[in-house]
């Protein structure tokens, strides 16, 4: 069962920073979906993300790579949907093998085949900065999240 956490965000600063949080919870083998539109903001949080599991910084979507792996406390592999046609079974991109080592963030996740991921991670626009952040985690990794 996951439990819902909504935040707002009022620009990219206050989105890394919960993504910032967030990566401090990771751990190998959580695979979170980012869904959002285009702009939303999933990159700026993965940049958080990274950042907080002890990565570096130059964080980009890899939009044409589909994969990007930032080492750290938990190696995060950052994985880009966008180009790929609905329905992808990610075991034919090697994520099974990725979580058993590290963490997965899945930008477009909505676009890949049900039973992969362990949370989600919706980014909505309410204006030009300001942000809705829907987390739906695993109870233990919210009360992480929570009390940190």
């Amino acid at each position: 069962m996951l439990e819902e956490i909504q935040l707002l965000s009022e620009g990219p600063d206050e989105t890394r920073a919960v993504g910032d949080r967030l990566g401090r919870c990771l751990r190998p083998g959580d695979c979170l979906a980012l869904t959002g539109q285009l702009g939303a903001g999933k990159t700026t949080l993965v940049q958080g993300i990274v950042a907080g599991a002890g990565g570096e910084q130059d964080v980009r979507s890899p939009t044409f790579l589909l994969h990007s792996i930032h080492p750290g406390r938990v190696t995060i592999h950052h994985l880009d949907l966008y180009r790929l046609p609905d329905g992808v079974d990610l075991a034919s991109l090697g994520l099974d093998e990725h979580l058993e080592q590290g963490a997965a963030l899945v930008e477009w996740g909505e676009r890949a085949a049900p039973g992969w991921y362990t949370g989600e991670v919706e980014l909505a626009l309410l204006g030009e900065r300001r942000r809705r952040i829907t987390l739906r985690l695993p109870a233990e990794l919210a009360r992480e999240f929570a009390g940190g």
